[in-house]
């Protein structure tokens, strides 16, 4: 998958994701886990509906 960023908590700035995987949440909603690239933490984004 692309290159992917999403926001930190740990770091308290969005980094690079890496390991990025697509998944579906419970409510249906499109989400895409991966780890942070600078500190190793999960990180969760939030999908729109049409991507």
């Amino acid at each position: 998958m692309a290159e992917q960023q999403g926001y930190c908590v740990k770091c308290k700035q969005k980094q690079d994701l890496k390991d990025t995987e697509r998944v579906t949440m419970k409510n249906g909603k499109p989400a895409l886990k991966g780890v942070c690239s600078v500190c190793g933490t999960k990180v969760n984004v939030l999908l729109g509906a049409g991507k």
